[in-house]
């Protein structure tokens, strides 16, 4: 598997077609902006974004371990109430990396048949965490509220050691609950919420779950360094992002991002988030930005997309995430007195670990041959430093290319369109 010089020691990365797609495309791409930038990153420190400083805050580790602490003491499940970044960080943290995942649950949908479990709760055991960057969130608000009743009924006054909110703003409708409930109010760090993973938000579940966030900081940490180098031959965020836009430029929109691994599944879904909301805006002409965001499930959705991407349009960029150990793992395939079929004989004395590897493999080939740009990142999905790298290093890609395409990657304009037309038709409802 090829490492490039500048990769850190745990993540892998393998790419084929993927640099050299782009071709001219890239060429006409602002570099000079991006290194800039980058530039006044690495001598005024205070000026770099807030998610690329996470990963050096101590306050925010010491703030999971400390709430962590004081939910565990009444509680042996925690509840998050949260949509978006309020959710997806966290979900993700504790998928891969949390090894008593089953004690966080994520309610990040306010579907009606979805939330009938959570107001069946035993919640004599549970603390509910409500997070919303800017306390103003309609989901989160429309969850809390409808929660906070349940559990004044089945608690009485011992409901406010068994909740918490996160949220930036004081003075924002969530705060205002959780003040006039005496409920505890964790502040979230100025930073946004796609970008928040490695905040209280996403360190808190992972710690309550069991997860080792200090060698996930660390990795992050040492990502964070690699990708303030000003030349891409150092910088991987910066030669994948020249890479991603050119191939942009050059009509391959689409970004699928597939995971390998059930643990690595929740990466993609955090991913398509930061992907499309940082990406997908106006440059300064007027001209539409941004790639789309595809993600996918290995093994499973060879069976729904490969078609698609092996004899459909030349409009696709592949990232695939892989898990190497899975190999090794699983139940060894009997052949028995069915060796002789056709179809079981590749099957027999092998271990489903070593199909799924041969699947991933071969579709990973399959793609190579038709000519698609492919990258692979490869981590252990319980590898809290390669996590860290992963996480630092799809952030900053996603900020480069932002700035390679000539929009900002840190608002969502678009999206409050939606929701100023939902206020209406629920004023209008009778």
């Amino acid at each position: 598997m090829h490492r490039p010089n500048s990769a850190p020691t745990a993540l892998l990365i393998e790419e084929h077609g993927f640099l050299t797609t782009p071709g001219a495309c890239a060429a006409t791409l602002p570099l000079s902006a991006a290194t800039d930038m980058l530039a006044t990153w690495r001598r005024k420190p205070k000026t770099r974004p807030a998610f690329l400083r996470l990963p050096h805050l101590d306050e925010e580790r010491e703030k999971a371990r400390l709430w962590s602490r004081r939910f565990r003491e009444q509680s042996r499940r925690l509840i998050v109430l949260g949509i978006g970044g309020s959710s997806l960080g966290g979900n993700m943290l504790v998928a891969a990396l949390a090894p008593n995942g089953w004690a966080v649950t994520f309610y990040d949908n306010i579907c009606p048949e979805f939330l009938a479990s959570l107001y069946d709760t035993d919640w004599e055991d549970v603390t509910v965490l409500a997070v919303s960057k800017s306390g103003e969130t309609a989901e989160t608000l429309a969850q809390f509220l409808t929660v906070l009743p349940v559990m004044r009924a089945r608690l009485g006054p011992r409901y406010r050691a068994h909740a918490a909110v996160i949220t930036e703003n004081p003075n924002g409708d969530l705060a205002v609950i959780a003040r006039d409930a005496e409920i505890p109010i964790i502040e979230h760090p100025a930073v946004g919420g796609r970008f928040s993973a490695l905040s209280v938000v996403g360190l808190l579940p992972a710690v309550f779950a069991g997860a080792d966030i200090d060698s996930l900081l660390a990795g992050a940490s040492t990502m964070a360094e690699e990708c303030l180098r000003p030349h891409p031959q150092e910088n991987p965020a910066l030669r994948y992002a020249l890479a991603q836009a050119g191939m942009f430029r050059a009509g391959r929109n689409l970004t699928v991002i597939m995971a390998y691994g059930q643990r690595l599944e929740k990466i993609t879904s955090w991913f398509r988030q930061l992907w499309a909301e940082s990406l997908g805006k106006r440059d300064q002409a007027g001209g539409p930005q941004g790639l789309t965001p595809v993600d996918g499930r290995g093994v499973t959705d060879q069976h729904s997309q490969l078609q698609l991407y092996l004899d459909g349009p030349p409009d696709k960029q592949f990232t695939l995430l892989h898990d190497p150990g899975l190999a090794t793992m699983g139940a060894t395939i009997p052949g028995d007195s069915f060796h002789h079929l056709p179809a079981v004989a590749p099957l027999a004395g092998r271990t489903i670990g070593e199909l799924f590897a041969a699947e991933f493999l071969g579709t990973r080939d399959a793609l190579i041959h038709r000519g698609a740009p492919v990258r692979v990142l490869s981590l252990a999905a319980a590898d809290p430093y390669a996590l860290g790298e992963m996480i630092l290093l799809l952030e900053m890609e996603t900020v480069l290319v932002a700035e390679l395409l000539g929009v900002t990657p840190f608002d969502q304009p678009a999206v409050e369109d939606g929701k100023r037309r939902a206020r209406t038709y629920l004023q209008s409802m009778t």
